[in-house]
C-alpha cells in the first residue's frame, strides 16, 4: 500500500537544517536531527503548496498556535510561521 493511502501527506517533509536535506517524515528515525529532545515545536516542516507546475515550497520557523494538536481524533489545527523556502536563508518581511 502507498504511503499516501496509509495517510501520510506527500505535500509535507521534514527540513534538516545542518545537512539541508527535505526527507519523509515517515523515513525519519527517532534520533532525526531537529526532531528527537526538540520536541514538535522545533520541527521545520517543508510543505508544497500549489498544482501542477505552479508549486512553491514554504519553510515553517515557529509554531504561532497548536491548539488540540496532539488530539488523535477531533479537530487539531496547527498554525505556522512561514517563509518560502527559497528565501529562508534571508526571509523578505
Amino acid at each position: 500500500m502507498s504511503t499516501e493511502r496509509l495517510g501520510w501527506d506527500p505535500a509535507m517533509g521534514i527540513y534538516c537544517p545542518r545537512s539541508k536535506d527535505i526527507k519523509p517524515s515517515y523515513k525519519i528515525a527517532d534520533k532525526f536531527e531537529g526532531v528527537y529532545g526538540a520536541g514538535r515545536y522545533h520541527v521545520h516542516w517543508v510543505i508544497d503548496v500549489g498544482q501542477g507546475e505552479k508549486v512553491e515550497k514554504y519553510v515553517t520557523v515557529a509554531v504561532i498556535s497548536a491548539i488540540r494538536s496532539a488530539e488523535v481524533c477531533g479537530r487539531a489545527t496547527v498554525v505556522y510561521e512561514v517563509v518560502k523556502f527559497s528565501e529562508k536563508e534571508n526571509p523578505k518581511k
